[in-house]
């Protein structure tokens, strides 16, 4: 499927260790404490938003933004050609006496095509950027990341200490550990 984006997919990546906390303030400090060793950390997976993970993990900025607004600049031009392909030049009417160039009164229109746009262009995005798409199985490291469970996931690389990094979460409130290769996960003592 040339369509997905295959960076996203955990199948493709090195060894994963998982930790799994119940608490967010754990997890908090756990984070912390896992940049501060200067371990990079490939995500946080939670059920509800924990503010301040973004920066402790330092997560780009979205690009959202940018995307909308250039959803919202295709209808903007969509709806002012069509309004004035309408009025202007396959079928111009004088009603009022009103000019037929740009008048006040598409503005509504061209506002209403720039949201419409915006709207289902963010949809189709969403559903394709988060590998939404019919047919793909999700990737879960734990079914309860869903549910109540905080996970982090590190992806591993050859000069890494694994037991210093599993000693580190334990320490730091982590109830499981495991790792996950492959599509096979581990659970760790």
């Amino acid at each position: 499927m040339a369509i997905v984006d295959k960076k996203l997919s955990i199948r493709n990546r090195n060894k994963i260790l998982v930790g799994v906390w119940q608490d967010e303030d754990n997890l908090v400090a756990a984070a912390t404490a896992l940049t501060h060793a200067g371990i990079h950390i490939h995500d946080i997976y939670t059920p509800y938003p924990v503010h301040g993970l973004d920066r402790i993990i330092n997560a780009r900025r979205s690009k959202l933004a940018r995307i909308a607004f250039f959803f919202a600049l295709i209808g903007l031009t969509l709806m002012t050609t069509m309004i004035w392909y309408m009025s202007v030049y396959d079928w111009p009417m004088n009603v009022g006496n009103k000019p037929l160039r740009f008048t006040p009164s598409w503005s509504p229109v061209m506002f209403e095509g720039t949201v419409l746009c915006t709207a289902f262009g963010m949809s189709f995005f969403f559903f394709w950027r988060n590998r939404l798409v019919h047919g793909i199985k999700n990737e879960l490291l734990d079914i309860r990341q869903t549910d109540d469970r905080l996970i982090v996931a590190i992806e591993t690389t050859a000069d890494m200490d694994e037991k210093a990094i599993l000693t580190m979460m334990k320490k730091n409130g982590a109830i499981e550990l495991r790792s996950f290769h492959k599509g096979v996960q581990t659970i760790l003592k």
